[in-house]
Order: C-alpha cells, then sequence, then structure tokens
C-alpha cells in the first residue's frame, strides 16, 4: 500500500505536466534568442559598413519624426499615406546608395588603378558567377572603390547639415588618456597587419621577379622540386637537339620551336644549362661558449658557367665567373673553390666575418671547404640571390652526386608561349628518361603557393586582431555616452536631433580609429626594405630558403587605410545607436 506522502495528488501531476509542456518551449525561446542574437549582430556589422548618408535618409521610415531633408515632419492620419512615405524614405536611401556606389565605381575605372593581388583576394571570396556579373574595378580595385565611397560618404555629411564637431573635437582632448589607450590598439594592429602584408608582398614580388618568360626547367618524371630531382647526363643528352612544331594545345605552330643558339667566341652553344641543386646543412660560426647554430645553403653546380649566365640572364655586380677547375691557388699553400654568390648569400656569409657583404676575393667556409668569391650576382628580387653558384664538376665530387637535378633551356623565341609549347612537348615525347618539364614562369608561381596560404593566414590574424580593436573603440564610446548623458540632453533642447547625435558619435569613434590607425601603418612602412630569411614552395615538399626584402607599398597603405575605417565604423556604430535612443528627459535626470 502506497504511503500518503508519496501518492501523486492532482496538483501535484499538473505542476509536473506543466514542466514537460515547458521544457521544449524554453529550449526553442533559446534557440530563437541565439538566431536573433546572430542576426542582430549581422544586421549592425552590415549597417556599420553601408554609407551613413544613406543610412540617414532611410532613418524616417523608422523614426518617422526624424528627418534628413526637413526640419520637421507632419504626420498624416492616414495609414497609406504614412506607408507611402516610409517607402518613400527606403528607396531613397537604397537610390542614393546604389548612386554613390556607382559614381565611386566609375572614377575608380577612370583612373585605371591597378593591382594584382585584391581581384584574387575577391575570387577567393565571392562566387565565381557573381564575380564574372559585378563591374571589373569592383572585384579587382574593391579597396579603392571602398575608399571613395566612404570620403564620398563624408562628403555628403557635411553637405547635409551641421554637427557638432567642435564639441567631439574639444571631448577627445579632454579625454586623452582614454582616447590614447584606444588609439594605440588601433597602432598596434595596423602595424602587425602592415608588416604581415609587406612580408607576403616581399614573397609575391620575389617569385614573380624569379621566372623568365622563355626558359623551360626541366625536372626528372614525378619531381616537385629540384631537390628531389634525378638526371643521369648520359640519358639527358639528347635533349638538346629537342623542337616541337604544334603549341601547348596541339595546334600547328608558324615557326618551329627549338633551343635558342647564340655565338660564343667564335662558335655557337645551345642555351641549355645543365645543372644540380644542393641544400647545405652548414655549421655558423659562433663565439666560444655559444650555443652551436647551422643554416640551411643553397648550393648550385653548373656545367658551364657562360651557358648558364645566358639562360638565367645574370649580371656581375663584380667579378666574373668560374671555369671548370675544382680550384684555384689562394697562397700559403692552400687551395679554394672559386664561387659565385647572389646578393643575399653573399650578405648572410658576411655576417659570419663582420661584414656588411663579401667581395670578389674574400675567403669563406661551406661544408668545411675553403671557397674564394669570383663574383657577385647582380640578383636581388629573384630566389638566386640567396644561392652560391659553383663549378659542377667540383660539387658533384666533393658531395658525391653525378647526376644533374634540372635542365633549363631557352626556347628560340623566347616566349612564355614558346616555353609552354617546349614544356608540354619534353614532358609527353622525351622518350629516356621520361621527364617532367614546366615553363621557367609556372614554375616560380607553383613556388609562390605558399604566399597564398601565408596571405589566408594574415587575413585570420587581422580578423582577430580587429575583434580586439572593434570592442576598444566600443567600450571607449559608451563609456563616453555614459559620461555625458547631459550633454546629449542638453544638445536635443538646443535642437540637435537625434540623427546628428548618431553622426557626431560616429565621427568621434572614426577619429579615434584613424588617428591611431594611421599612426600604425606609419609604423609598418618602416618595414620596407628590411630583409629577411624566409621559405617559399608548392606545398608538395621541397622549396626553396630565400633572403629576401618586405615590400611597403601603396596597395598596402590602402588596406591599411580601409581596415582602419572598417573597425572605426563597427565599433561606432552601435554606442552611436544608444546615444541616439537616449531621450530629452531621461538624459537630463
Amino acid at each position: 500500500m502506497m504511503d500518503s506522502s508519496t501518492q501523486e495528488t492532482p496538483a501535484v501531476r499538473s505542476r509536473m505536466s506543466q514542466r514537460i509542456r515547458s521544457l521544449p518551449s524554453s529550449r526553442l525561446a533559446t534557440l530563437v534568442m541565439r538566431v536573433g542574437g546572430v542576426a542582430l549582430m549581422v544586421m549592425v556589422l552590415g549597417l556599420s559598413l553601408l554609407p551613413l548618408a544613406a543610412l540617414l535618409l532611410i532613418l524616417p521610415a523608422i523614426f518617422p519624426q526624424e528627418s534628413v531633408l526637413s526640419d520637421t515632419v507632419r504626420q498624416s492620419q492616414n495609414r497609406w499615406m504614412n506607408l507611402f512615405r516610409r517607402a518613400f524614405y527606403f528607396l531613397s536611401g537604397v537610390t542614393l546608395l546604389v548612386a554613390i556606389l556607382a559614381f565611386s565605381t566609375e572614377i575608380v575605372t577612370m583612373l585605371g588603378l591597378k593591382s594584382p593581388y585584391f581581384g584574387k583576394l575577391a575570387r577567393m571570396m565571392l562566387p565565381t558567377d557573381l564575380a564574372n556579373r559585378l563591374p571589373k574595378a569592383m572585384v579587382d580595385q574593391w579597396p579603392y572603390v571602398l575608399l571613395l565611397v566612404y570620403a564620398t560618404d563624408l562628403v555628403m555629411l557635411f553637405g547635409i547639415a551641421k554637427v557638432p564637431l567642435n564639441y567631439n573635437l574639444r571631448n577627445i582632448v579632454v579625454r586623452w588618456r582614454i582616447t590614447l589607450l584606444t588609439g594605440l590598439a588601433f597602432t598596434v594592429v595596423l602595424a602587425l597587419l602592415t608588416v604581415m602584408l609587406a612580408f607576403v608582398n616581399g614573397l609575391n614580388n620575389l617569385t614573380s621577379n624569379s621566372g623568365i618568360p622563355g626558359n623551360v626547367f626541366v625536372l626528372s618524371e614525378g619531381s616537385t622540386d629540384e631537390l628531389f630531382s634525378s638526371l643521369y647526363k648520359g640519358d639527358i643528352s639528347k635533349i638538346v637537339d629537342q623542337y616541337t612544331d604544334v603549341d601547348e594545345n596541339g595546334k600547328p605552330l608558324p615557326t618551329t620551336i627549338r633551343i635558342k643558339q647564340e655565338v660564343v667566341s667564335g662558335g655557337k652553344i645551345k642555351l641549355c644549362s645543365f645543372e644540380t641543386y644542393y641544400v647545405i646543412n652548414h655549421p655558423v660560426p659562433v663565439a666560444e661558449g655559444e650555443r652551436p647554430r647551422r643554416r640551411f645553403v643553397q648550393l648550385r653546380g653548373i656545367d658551364d658557367w657562360s651557358i648558364a649566365e645566358k639562360v638565367h640572364n645574370i649580371k656581375l655586380l663584380m667579378g666574373e665567373g668560374f671555369g671548370r677547375e675544382g680550384a684555384v691557388d689562394v697562397g700559403n699553400n692552400k687551395t679554394a673553390c672559386p664561387a659565385v654568390l647572389g646578393e643575399g648569400a653573399a650578405s648572410k656569409f658576411a655576417e659570419d666575418l663582420g661584414k656588411p657583404s663579401l667581395a670578389v676575393g674574400d675567403l669563406f667556409k661551406l661544408a668545411d671547404r675553403d671557397m674564394i668569391v669570383a663574383g657577385i650576382m647582380k640578383s636581388e628580387g629573384s630566389t638566386y640571390g640567396s644561392e652560391v653558384w659553383v663549378t659542377w664538376a667540383w660539387a658533384s665530387k666533393y658531395f658525391n652526386k653525378e647526376q644533374f637535378t634540372t635542365i633549363v633551356l631557352r626556347v628560340s623565341d623566347d616566349s612564355e608561349a614558346g616555353a609552354r609549347a617546349m614544356a608540354k612537348h619534353l614532358s609527353d615525347n622525351f622518350p629516356n628518361p621520361r621527364v617532367r618539364a614546366v615553363d621557367e614562369k609556372k614554375y616560380f608561381e607553383d613556388l609562390g603557393k605558399s604566399n597564398d596560404q601565408m596571405l589566408s593566414s594574415v587575413i585570420i590574424v587581422a580578423i582577430i586582431m580587429a575583434i580586439g580593436g572593434v570592442f576598444g573603440v566600443m567600450n571607449t564610446m559608451f563609456a563616453a555616452i555614459a559620461q555625458r548623458t547631459n550633454d546629449i540632453g542638453v544638445m536635443r533642447i538646443l535642437g540637435f536631433k537625434r540623427w546628428q547625435i548618431l553622426v557626431s558619435f560616429m565621427l568621434e569613434s572614426l577619429t579615434i580609429a584613424l588617428l591611431g590607425g594611421l599612426l600604425g601603418i606609419l609604423l609598418g612602412s618602416l618595414s620596407n626594405n628590411f630583409q629577411v630569411t624566409s621559405n617559399v614552395s608548392s606545398g608538395q615538399g621541397g622549396g626553396k630558403t630565400v633572403i629576401m626584402k618586405m615590400a611597403f607599398d601603396t596597395d598596402i597603405m590602402i588596406c591599411g587605410v580601409l581596415f582602419t575605417i572598417v573597425m572605426g565604423r563597427i565599433g561606432g556604430l552601435v554606442p552611436a545607436l544608444s546615444a541616439m535612443r537616449k531621450g530629452i528627459l531621461e538624459s537630463l535626470k
């Protein structure tokens, strides 16, 4: 028999059923709140990026008593008339938005601004169909278009009506400590962003400047990089006799593509350079007691210097090339191997000797072997600037590698199309051994694939840092509004409308952002021409360690300024809306 204390009374059953019925609805309410919160965040983000002048024209559709175009708005008793007015205001704002965007796009198109990176980034983010339908300037030069949109918007804001700018500037000066701290957040974010973009830009310049349009890189079949290639001289010697009568698509060519010939010392030579590429783990000289260090040195064994310098368009800053001898007498019963160094390699080895750069005749150590500088290549801005070139006969014997890794040849018409045709022919038709041939421009473009991955990483890091900057300016503006509530009430009594309060605080937010952001861009620009060591790779293994210079240019400056404006607008809109919503009596309490 059940105890009366445990029996289910009608009241208990009713409460239990209510709880059961309320459980799904509470979860649904939570889900709706979360979705609504995300939607609100997306809406605020979208509104903050739109021109403020267009938003002000739309404002009467939400707040009928607030009109930008007239001082007073007469309310109609007719519901349809009020609906018509709201629709008119909304369409006016959309029309102004389209007009500003069209005007900015047309101006950028007329100016002919060009950048190889903006279009690539836009096509990575946009669907292909949408990217093809948009005006070209909006895809390839979108940062310039957006900057002009915001500049036009600012001019229109000042033309619509007066805003208490003196009041905002005075508050920025009075609250200089908070302004300084908020501005420093933007300075740090933009300085780091500028430095990272200058680094990626330097790598892009390096890989794009290294390829010669008429050259073909020949590697062993299946090799993704020179380091993994292996070609025996006896098997590959017939490559110099190859030619093709069809292009890369199999269509007949007007002239036969052969390996180019030049006259040297009274005789003809074919511009086909046989080379072996090495990566050496080289000990770095350190002071006594310091931790041992090593660096990777890229060495290229050259079978014939007179051919290699013509194939690679090598010019010497100083000195001369080397012959086929493996060593030369340097006195004191010592011999050294002659080497031609790239500019970057010369500066790196000079650090071991406490000099800015090696010069002709200087001795240095490479893999415990004495080397003497025969010449310095003019190679800044190419991957060869990080290499040491020596005679193949010495390198193959010293490192016990009798195979070539690379054959670089110049086609007869010196064109990229001719190089692609020859590369296609060699890859498909050269019988023994099978080879992988690519035109040199494509080879270095593939090496630059790691740059795209790095750019994506930079964008992700920049977004994370930007979130911190946005919350910083948002916190500052909320604090400013809390302390200046009475001021808002006084301005409303003096006749300033809600939308003028909105514009006032938005401009204050943008001013703080721009002050800090422009300082950050200026600091980041100091990284221009700063020399660093990095790696370029096709993403399939291998790659090259390169010594390159960071490159700050106009495109980076434009991206930095645009990034600053976007952060300032996003961080300032919510506080400005909060200030705009305050009533007169509420503000004066």
